[in-house]
């Protein structure tokens, strides 16, 4: 029987196990992405990212899927020596198919209300690289990026999650800073591939941090209450006006 103390344990390293799986996410599907050798650890980051929802139009043949990003707690980011618990992010590449360049059309910012549509395409070892930048104007800190939902806009060739995705199952991602002092700080991970709709665009912006209203400088005055209903009061009488003195005789002066 295995005691109190064992089963803890055991608890604890597959919490690590699962983190540090998901922290590879390129050794996890199978693939070397992104190519390079930034920082992808996400055990080093505050940042990931989670699918949020997913809408296509079959007619059109596009699709929108939305991201939302995440900063965990200041005391989660295990520091290596790196900038990268403390950063932003510039940058977003995706592992998509082969032969799908332009299938990214543009990316909005739900927050900022704005579409970015500097979309570029790499070649790394043979595989392609879709990167969306900058970024940075919107995603500056952990403060501003926690809670942050990005739509990315398909088109054909490749209209649809599954037919962007390199494996069709799972798509990976990485989330940049701008490089400085020689590196960039790239945590990777995966978000699943969906085939049907999820959510939906107003479910996505319903996600985003809704902030209270300041309240008024001056508090608008309550009119006073109306005056109840009776009778009519009759008018108080006039007070009788004082009556007018007659003036005194004057006496004429002494007879001679």
């Amino acid at each position: 029987m295995m005691l109190r103390g064992e089963r803890m344990a055991v608890a604890v390293v597959a919490v690590v196990l699962a983190f540090a799986a998901s922290a590879q996410a390129g050794m996890l599907a199978g693939t070397k992405f992104p190519f390079e050798g930034c920082k992808q650890n996400l055990m080093n980051s505050p940042y990931y990212a989670t699918l949020l929802s997913y809408n296509e139009n079959t007619k059109a043949q596009t699709s929108k899927f939305c991201i939302q990003l995440h900063s965990k707690p200041a005391d989660a980011c295990i520091k290596n020596g790196f900038r990268c618990c403390n950063t932003h992010i510039n940058k977003i590449k995706f592992f998509p198919a082969l032969d799908c360049q332009g299938s990214l059309g543009s990316v909005d910012v739900l927050a900022a209300k704005k579409t970015v549509t500097s979309v570029y395409w790499e070649e790394h070892d043979g595989f392609e690289i879709v990167k969306v930048t900058p970024l940075m104007e919107w995603l500056t800190n952990p403060a501003t990026i926690d809670g942050q939902v990005l739509c990315f806009n398909l088109r054909a060739p490749c209209w649809t999650m599954a037919m962007f995705a390199y494996d069709h199952e799972q798509l990976e991602y990485s989330l940049y800073d701008k490089k400085q002092d020689n590196y960039e700080c790239c945590p990777t991970g995966i978000v699943d591939v969906m085939y049907t709709d999820v959510g939906d665009s107003k479910s996505a912006a319903d996600a985003l941090p809704v902030r209270s209203p300041p309240p008024p400088m001056n508090p608008p005055r309550m009119p006073p209450p109306p005056k109840k209903a009776g009778k009519a009061k009759s008018p108080k009488p006039s007070k009788p006006s004082k009556p007018v003195r007659t003036p005194k005789p004057v006496r004429s002066g002494k007879r001679g």
